[in-house]
């Protein structure tokens, strides 16, 4: 298929829609139940510790699963990788609705996992199948203005269908999705024509190819660890609100939705602002933006639940004004394995905001301290980084242009 062609049968505005539907299974699939945690843990007689697995087991097999279905996609095409897993999200979503146990819950979390890693893989392919260019920028920045909305409307919506019915009926309304999802299906063309035709092993293998280019390498440490302050938000901002600050869990959900919305302010900022820009400058001003916000909130955090949401919010919008630009010139590095491409930015930023969540553990003063020190040495790092890789021009200058 030519670049700029769109491969959806009902038009781009409606790809668009069906991407960001993709693009948000994983952040619903894990925020949509979190209301329903405390209640499923008293359903089945555990701990909650062990329904709370069901959210770190899916995380994990989620990052590793895209390292499996981006090579396959670039073996067999995105359609039929696309297929397997909406099916196994469907399938597993059903089994979830019905299981009778604990140890089934962790066991169709696993496979729901599995399913999602097709999805998030094929997804961000597909764009670089069928864009380039501002085309492709354009279409990026919208995907991620609604995926952005997930995290924010997720938990609202779980807390409205335990109203109306109990956990089971989230589980129902995931199975509905992936129905949604298979219907657009339907509607979409092959955007990609397989080239890969070597053995299965050699498919997998190309994940080792694409991480010895340079350029793609090295972007891809800096950007990566790029989204570490704001795993380590997530991890510490209930303790953050509600042990330190003394503030009710249902306050806290206000200032955690607050902070979501904030993150949909970081593309239309990019947008309106920030692409016009010289990309060196553009970029490197949102890293040294988070350091600032860091050392800020190592030194006024403590203030009171406003003062820490006010300070790490140019954290949250920074990071997502980031997102379409570092997007560009990620996708951009390589003409081919456009599939183990797409794959390897999302794990790799998943296992390094899981490395952001381990040190946050650590026996620190006080997780404010932990959630600002985070910000302030990534953000350093990062700036430095990505200065250090524009002036050796390590990478291609693919911004705003086909790669």
């Amino acid at each position: 298929m030519h670049k700029d062609v769109c491969p959806f049968a009902l038009g781009a505005k409606c790809l668009i829609a069906y991407l960001a539907l993709l693009s948000a299974f994983v952040p619903l699939s894990t925020d949509l139940y979190l209301p329903a945690l405390p209640g499923m843990a008293d359903y089945f007689g555990v701990q909650p510790e062990l329904t709370n697995l069901s959210l770190s087991l899916f995380m994990l097999l989620y990052a590793l699963s895209m390292l499996l279905w981006g090579p396959l996609s670039d073996r067999y095409g995105r359609k039929p990788i696309l297929l397997i897993g909406l099916l196994l999200y469907g399938v597993a979503s059903i089994w979830l609705a019905l299981c009778p146990s604990i140890e089934q819950l962790l066991a169709g979390r696993c496979v729901q996992a599995l399913g999602s890693g097709a999805l998030s893989a094929v997804s961000l392919a597909i764009v670089k199948d069928s864009y380039c260019g501002r085309a492709m920028e354009n279409v990026l920045t919208a995907i991620q203005v609604m995926v952005v909305l997930a995290p924010m409307l997720a938990p609202l919506l779980g807390g409205v269908l335990l109203l109306l019915t109990s956990w089971r009926g989230i589980f129902w309304t995931l199975a509905a999705c992936s129905g949604a999802g298979l219907l657009g299906w339907c509607a979409l063309r092959e955007s990609f024509v397989p080239q890969n035709r070597g053995s299965l092993l050699h498919t997998l293998g190309r994940v080792q190819h694409v991480l010895s280019h340079k350029g793609f390498r090295s972007l891809l440490l800096v950007f990566s660890a790029g989204s570490m302050p704001f795993m380590a938000y997530l991890a510490t901002s209930s303790y953050i609100y509600q042990s330190i600050f003394h503030i009710s869990a249902q306050r806290y959900s206000y200032f955690f939705a607050a902070n979501a919305a904030a993150s949909v302010l970081g593309p239309l900022l990019y947008v309106r602002f920030l692409r016009d820009l010289p990309r060196r400058e553009c970029i490197a001003s949102c890293f040294a933006a988070t350091a600032l916000s860091g050392i800020l909130l190592m030194l006024f955090g403590s203030g009171g639940p406003l003062t820490f949401a006010l300070l790490f919010a140019p954290v949250t919008v920074c990071g997502s004004a980031l997102r379409p630009a570092s997007l560009m010139l990620l996708m951009n590095q390589m003409d081919t394995d456009t599939g183990t491409v797409s794959s390897l930015v999302g794990s790799v930023a998943l296992l390094f905001g899981g490395l952001s969540m381990l040190l946050c553990s650590l026996p620190w003063k006080s997780f404010i301290l932990a959630t600002g020190s985070m910000a302030c040495l990534v953000g350093l790092v990062c700036t430095v980084g990505w200065l250090w890789l524009d002036r050796r021009r390590t990478f291609s200058a693919t911004r705003g242009e086909a790669g």
